[in-house]
């Protein structure tokens, strides 16, 4: 809270007021948020799918696949091992054995010893077991040597993937991925459970059994939500149909599994619920060990083999938690931190660290420093292999690219990646990863940003309009649900809930024009932190939420999901892009004084040579208590131009240190100082 950039989504706004003046229409802020995404409603039905041959070489697929059914060949589906890969693996496989009665059976590589995708040694495994045809699912579109080598071993390959490929395909028989298409075609962006369901509909079409199909579509909805691809097109479609059938479809182990999961209690099973509860139960199994057991648990037709293994992948996800957390402890230390504040990016080096986490733990370490991370596990062989991810404006694909010399291997893209190096050219990349962050980067060290989709008054905020809102799900990459900010709000109560106060309770109120009061509750989750903070905010605030409906003794109200909020009502319009970019300053209220910005600099000197973001806040007490009245806006500011103007650097998300000048440095030197000067 606090530290965090409101951007406001209105790229199209002007063009939308055009639209409805032109058709004599009244817009309203849903119907605006609906126009920039692209969305008129709810989805459609399964009807209004993509037609499964508009994928590249659908038709060769399909040939390949019904010819093995009567020859009675052989057939291995050949997944992967996280949750689009098993359940991508599912609903293939299910459908070879059970509709077409193939011969066939699933390999899952093992994460560990195999790693992703295809190998030459997976292939002489099959092989053995006379396998004449292998139909990949979210993987095989870089395998070409492993390819030909089935080739030469009289097997034949088609592979179904969506991972992004060159203008070289694999020499197979077919290679279906909407990967080439157009852009802005609706099955553009399927997941790897999304292409198997395409094929399986291509099949099914052929076969004249397409009604069957239906009940493989809640296992896509899950992997198309494990995989984070953009809710658009056929996704959207594909996970709407997904989370109202749920349940009807008699997969044993995904009831089960989510009964583990709730521990029997009538939850609200949710996009956000699958996403964050079910698919990391099935990723774990993968990330620790063997994925077969998930994809057992979701074809599995018996009951006690369901608990079984539901309760497997439970106690395994425990285990991956207490894993990582163990871990993400251990890389933050000073001892296993290798690099400094002063470097570019984060490094942690440890030894016997466990192989399938190191990638989430990467992503906590660029969470916490707002860099790229990079987590290191040294091998025997005096190499260390890990995983990195990164932040907007750093390449890691072309990071490591300008330090390929000093890397064994490694692969990946713009923000995530694996690499392999010698543990005594670990520091000389250091230096080569600095040298391309000040050359080419152009990521900055700056507070998160919160895309806004609307400015709206509380009296806005009603039942009806939040259920309307509602209309937008599923939620998910490409459509999240809508971030508003809610204007003229006064904090009535706040209070820290939960273990150890760790989430905040809040009542806002309202009045409007003609003397009505509007109460809203809120809950700013993991915030309790800043309870002396908030409740020191007096007058009005704005708040960035999320709105909801909650139903309680047969009453629906609005309630607000707290995301950050700021005390004085700016009374922002429509033409804002940000608060706190400067650009677009509409309002007085935005331009800084001289002698604030020089009581607020001579505050952060009393630091020494470094001071805190949470030191903000006594600043801010400080100067209240000299007669300065200040918003938390203006001190936010105030650090971007003393930034700008080379007084203070940014360390880390938290950290800031001061930089000592000779001489006298003049505030109209500052870009973002004289634009709020201008425009206020």
């Amino acid at each position: 809270m606090f530290d965090k950039q409101w951007i406001f989504n209105i790229s199209q706004h002007n063009r939308y007021i055009s639209d409805c003046k032109e058709e004599g229409k009244t817009p309203s802020f849903v119907d605006e948020i609906f126009y920039k995404r692209g969305i008129e409603g709810a989805p459609g039905g399964l009807e209004c799918l993509s037609d499964p041959y508009a994928l590249p070489n659908m038709d060769r697929a399909v040939d390949r696949i019904l010819t093995a059914a009567e020859e009675g060949e052989r057939v291995a589906v050949f997944g992967d091992y996280d949750a689009d890969g098993v359940t991508a693996s599912a609903v293939l496989y299910h459908f070879l054995k059970n509709i077409l009665e193939l011969d066939v059976f699933c390999y899952i590589p093992d994460r560990l010893s195999e790693g992703y995708g295809m190998s030459c040694a997976a292939i002489d495994k099959l092989a053995k077991e006379e396998v004449s045809l292998i139909v990949t699912v979210d993987n095989g579109i870089m395998a070409f040597d492993e390819i030909t080598h089935a080739a030469a071993l009289g097997i034949d390959v088609v592979v179904t993937d969506h991972h992004k490929c060159g203008e070289r395909l694999p020499e197979c028989i077919a290679v279906v991925n909407p990967c080439i298409l157009a852009e802005r075609t609706p099955a553009r962006n399927l997941c790897g459970a999304g292409v198997a369901y395409a094929l399986v509909s291509a099949l099914a079409d052929a076969l004249g059994v397409f009604e069957e199909i239906r009940r493989y579509v809640p296992i896509v909805m899950i992997g198309t939500l494990g995989d984070a691809v953009a809710l658009t097109g056929d996704n959207r479609i594909l996970v709407k149909y997904g989370m109202e059938h749920l349940s009807d479809f008699g997969w044993i182990g995904v009831e089960t599994l989510l009964e583990k999961i709730t521990a029997g209690k009538k939850n609200a099973i949710t996009s956000t619920f699958i996403l964050f509860y079910l698919v990391p139960k099935l990723n774990a199994a993968g990330r620790l060990g063997n994925a077969e057991r998930a994809f057992r648990l979701l074809i599995s037709e018996d009951a006690q083999e369901a608990v079984t293994l539901a309760e497997e992948l439970m106690a395994e996800n425990t285990r991956r938690q207490a894993t990582e957390a163990e871990i993400v402890e251990k890389a933050m230390q000073a001892e296993n931190r290798i690099t400094t504040e002063e470097d570019a990016v984060v490094i942690a080096v440890g030894e016997d660290w466990h192989p399938g986490v190191i990638g989430i733990v990467a992503s906590r370490l660029t969470e916490k420093y707002g860099k790229p991370s990079f987590v290191l596990v040294k091998e025997p062989d005096g190499t260390a292999k890990g995983s990195a991810r990164s932040v907007k404006g750093f390449n890691l694909h072309k990071a490591l690219s300008e330090s390929a010399e000093l890397l064994e291997r490694f692969g990946g893209h713009e923000m995530a990646a694996g690499l392999c190096i010698k543990v005594e050219n670990i520091r000389p990349f250091i230096d080569s990863l600095n040298k391309y962050s000040a050359e080419y980067s152009k990521y900055i060290l700056e507070p998160p940003n919160l895309e806004i989709d609307a400015v709206i008054l509380p009296e806005e905020l009603t039942v009806e309009t939040v259920a309307r809102i509602s209309e937008l799900e599923p939620y998910g990459s490409g459509n999240p649900q809508p971030v508003l900010c809610v204007r003229n709000l006064q904090i009535n109560h706040c209070a820290k809930v939960g273990e150890n106060g760790k989430h905040l309770k809040l009542t806002f109120y309202s009045e409007t024009t003609d003397g009505r009061k509007i109460l809203l509750d809120g809950v700013a989750f993991s915030q309790g932190g800043y309870e002396a903070m908030i409740k020191n905010i007096g007058g009005g605030c704005s708040v960035v939420c999320k709105p909801e409906l909650n139903e309680w003794m047969g009453r629906t109200n609005v309630s607000l999901i707290v995301l950050d909020l700021h005390d004085g009502d700016y009374n922002i319009d429509n033409s804002l892009k940000c608060v706190y970019n400067n650009d677009y300053i509409t309002c007085r209220g935005f331009a800084l004084e001289r002698r604030l910005l020089a009581v607020m600099y001579k505050q952060l000197l009393s630091y020494g040579e470094s001071f805190k973001f949470s030191d903000l806040y006594h600043i801010r007490e400080t100067m209240r208590r000299m007669g300065i009245a200040c918003t938390w806006y203006e001190i936010r500011n105030g650090i971007d131009i003393f930034t700008e103007l080379g007084l203070i650097k940014r360390k880390d998300k938290q950290n800031f240190a001061i930089i000592k000048q000779s001489g006298k440095t003049e505030l109209d030197a500052s870009v973002i100082y004289c634009r709020a000067q201008v425009k206020g």
